[in-house]
């Protein structure tokens, strides 16, 4: 079984150029959950529980790499 990243961000995760990521369900910015299997797409859910993709022009796997690096981050 591949291994997988199930990461909760304290706080909200800015794009580069400023924007919020937000649920597209019900709006939730903060406390979202990045996952998905090491070295591939990361999913997001929000703390209701809905499940989504990064927005469009963000490349999923890159940000949970990016996440998964980050020395500030408290892995599961």
């Amino acid at each position: 079984m591949a291994e997988h990243h199930d990461i909760t961000i304290h706080g909200v995760i800015n794009l580069p150029d400023g924007t919020v990521i937000t649920c597209p369900d019900c709006g939730a910015s903060e406390a979202l959950t990045i996952y998905g299997p090491v070295d591939g797409a990361g999913r997001l859910m929000c703390p209701t529980g809905h499940h989504f993709d990064p927005p469009a022009r963000v490349d999923a796997v890159q940000l949970l790499a990016e996440v998964a690096a980050d020395p500030r981050v408290d892995r599961l």
